[in-house]
Parts: structure tokens; C-alpha cells; sequence
């Protein structure tokens, strides 16, 4: 929704900020701002508790002129409450395609991603990411593989290979965390040990230097071999965490790590329509911002040309007025030179001296400013001429 200055500078009078956020679909401190770079004056602080408790509060200042331009702003609304468009329908039929998915016993054929991790080392130990804590970091360095580390490359190597089957493009991404792309979006998981954490004090300090750098106590941290998979994708009813419990273990879960997946391929499908509708108006309000701002600068330009036309006009009106000063000095000399010179034609360098006036008042008329009339003169200080 597209509102004027005019509109809002009567609602933010008519209720708190914070009810026409709400309204708007904007928050407070957004909505605050617009306000501000518009100039539409705002309500001081505690204006609306003196109005309810019939205490005086200050007149409505009135509203000026926009500095920046801005006419307009473009507010989404208030997000109407959507229905999950994920239908029973759709669950059976994802939970029917993966009902035989099975992490089998033994790594075999890995999927190239997991055979790296399974064989290198050093990208093994690269893919760990670098831990500050060094206590932390040792925990998790991988030089041999433990049995929990063959789970965790047996359950990641179905899943991949199932994901694979079905279009999707799995990438390592920052340390111990993978990305699936698929046609419509990407979802961010991981799958890793749980590390459990043990304080344990440390020894007295037994010299100055230790005093300065002593704690109570130090951290330890200890592979539990229980795992644990997590899906980052948020906003939805859809599953995204799973762990190692005393009834299944996360390798009996994947039918139902698959699943998830699956449902947000679904929803994306469903939301498609909704995303494309969100990008045009996301589109629509960046052109409204970019016409705000060619506006705003086209009215800081015209500003700044009318601010050196004024100096110029000031210019050459305080010229003119030099100019017209000393035309009127210099006629009064000529004439007090001609009234004392009298009848005396004694030729200057060879001209009588009636020829040197005649040629002193011709100059005066051509510096005097109004020499071709008043309305010429205002003309060329108006730069009209």
C-alpha cells in the first residue's frame, strides 16, 4: 500500500506509533524514520498517556514542506494469517516414497562427497572448520574414524544419494555443515556428534606471572557418540531436528530426515506464487524508492540552482549600484571640470578640450547602469537580458 505525506501526517496523530506500525505491516522504529526523512512532525514522548488522563498536551504542529522530496511510502500491510498449504495429501505421499529408505550396514560405493571425508584426512580435518577453543578444536579433529564417525558417513551417504535420486545437489558448506539445492530453494543441515562439556579446576598458581593469567577452573570437552541432525530451514510445522535416543537411533529417523526435505520441496512449489507476488512488490517498492530519490535529488538540484541564481542576481545588483555610484560621482566632477574650465578651449594632446568632456560624459553614459532606462537595467540584474 502506497500512502502521501498528507494521509500519514493525519494517522500518526490519530493513534500511537506503535498501532499504526502494526497496521502498516512496518515496525515502530521504521515507521519512526520514514516519518522523519518525510518531515511529517510526530507526536512528542508521553503524548498520548497526558491524552488519555485529559491532561493538556501540545498543539499539532503543521505540516511543511518535504526537504528530501519524499511525497510518497510504500508500507506491505499487515501479513494476513496463511494456511499451511502443506496438505494431509502431501504428507502421505512423501511418507509412502521413503518408507523403504534404509542406511545399510557397510559404506559401500559412497557418494563422492562422503568418500573424501571417509579417505582424506586433511579435508576430514578441514571440514572439522577452525575452532578458537583449543580444548574444543582437539575434540573434534578426526585423524581415526570412530564407530560413530562410520554412522555419521553411512546415514550422510543414504541421505545424499537419496536426495541425489531426486534432483537435489548437495555442496559442503561452512565447517560441519552441508546445503541442498533443489529447483525451487536450498535447505542448510548438518549432522554431528554431540560434544559434552566438563569443568575441571585447575591448580593453584604458583608464581606472580601465573596470577595474572590463573582461572578457577578449565574446560574439557568429550565425544559422547551420540549424533544428532538438524535442518536450518525455519517458518514452517515441517520437522527439523532429530537425535540419537534409547528407542532409535538416527539412522532408524532417515525415512523421516528424507521426508522433511521432501515437504519443503512441496512447500516451496505451494509458496512459489506467494514468493513471486513478494518480488514484484519488492520490485514495485524499490522503483517507488528510486523515483523518491531521483525526485529528491532533482529538488536538491533546483534548490541549489536557485541559491546561485540569487547569488549572481545579488551580484550584479550591488555591480550596478557601484557602477551607478560612481557614474553619478564622476558626472558631477565632469560638469564642475566644464564649469571651471568655462569657455576655454585650449587643445590636450591635440584636441580642444570641449572634444576631452564630450569624451568624459560619453564614458559615464556608457558605465551608467541606467543609461537605456530603469527596466534595462533590472533586466540584466535579473540576468533577463
Amino acid at each position: 500500500m502506497i500512502w502521501n505525506r498528507d494521509r500519514l501526517y493525519e494517522e500518526v496523530w490519530q493513534s500511537p506509533l506503535t498501532h499504526l506500525a502494526a497496521r502498516l505491516g512496518v515496525s515502530n522504529t521504521s515507521l519512526k524514520q520514514i516519518c522523519v526523512n518525510a518531515d511529517i512532525p510526530l507526536p512528542p514522548p508521553g503524548y498520548w498517556n497526558k491524552l488519555a488522563a485529559g491532561k493538556p498536551v501540545p498543539t499539532r504542529p503543521p505540516l511543511g514542506p518535504s526537504r528530501r522530496g519524499i511525497e510518497r511510502a510504500q508500507f506491505p500491510g499487515p501479513r494476513p494469517q496463511e494456511e499451511n498449504p502443506l496438505t494431509q495429501a502431501d504428507r502421505d505421499a512423501v511418507t509412502a516414497s521413503v518408507s523403504s529408505v534404509a542406511v545399510p550396514k557397510s559404506l559401500r560405493s559412497p557418494h563422492p562427497l562422503i568418500a573424501r571425508l571417509r579417505d582424506n584426512v586433511d579435508f576430514r580435518r578441514k571440514h572439522v572448520g577452525m575452532i578458537s577453543n583449543g580444548a574444543m578444536r582437539e575434540a573434534l579433529q578426526i585423524a581415526e574414524l570412530t564407530a560413530t564417525d562410520e554412522r555419521r558417513l553411512r546415514i550422510l551417504d543414504t541421505l545424499f544419494k537419496e536426495l541425489a535420486a531426486r534432483g537435489w545437489q548437495i555442496n559442503l558448506e561452512k565447517s560441519r555443515e552441508f546445503s541442498a539445492a533443489h529447483e525451487e530453494g536450498q535447505i542448510y543441515f548438518k549432522l554431528n556428534e554431540r560434544i559434552r562439556r566438563e569443568s575441571i579446576a585447575r591448580r593453584p598458581p604458583t608464581n606472580a606471572f601465573e596470577e595474572l593469567i590463573w582461572r578457577p577452573t578449565t574446560q574439557i570437552f568429550h565425544r559422547t557418540g551420540s549424533l544428532v541432525f538438524e535442518i536450518n530451514s525455519r517458518g514452517s510445522d515441517i520437522r527439523s531436528k532429530w537425535e540419537d535416543s534409547e528407542k532409535a537411533g538416527v539412522e532408524e529417523r532417515l525415512p523421516e530426515i528424507l521426508g522433511s526435505f521432501l515437504l519443503w520441496a512441496r512447500l516451496w512449489k505451494h509458496e512459489k506464487p506467494q514468493r513471486q507476488l513478494r518480488a514484484a512488490q519488492m520490485a514495485e517498492a524499490q522503483s517507488l524508492r528510486k523515483e523518491q530519490m531521483a525526485e529528491a535529488a532533482r529538488v536538491r538540484e533546483a534548490a541549489q540552482t536557485e541559491q546561485r541564481q540569487e547569488r549572481e542576481r545579488w551580484a550584479a545588483l550591488l555591480g550596478a549600484s557601484e557602477a551607478w555610484r560612481d557614474a553619478a560621482v564622476a558626472r558631477a566632477f565632469v560638469e564642475e571640470l566644464a564649469t571651471r574650465i568655462g569657455s576655454s578651449d585650449e587643445p590636450i594632446d591635440g584636441k580642444p578640450t570641449s572634444d576631452w568632456l564630450e569624451w568624459a560624459r560619453r564614458r559615464i553614459a556608457e558605465t551608467d547602469p541606467l543609461t537605456g532606462g530603469a527596466m534595462a537595467a533590472l533586466r540584466r540584474i535579473l540576468g533577463k537580458s
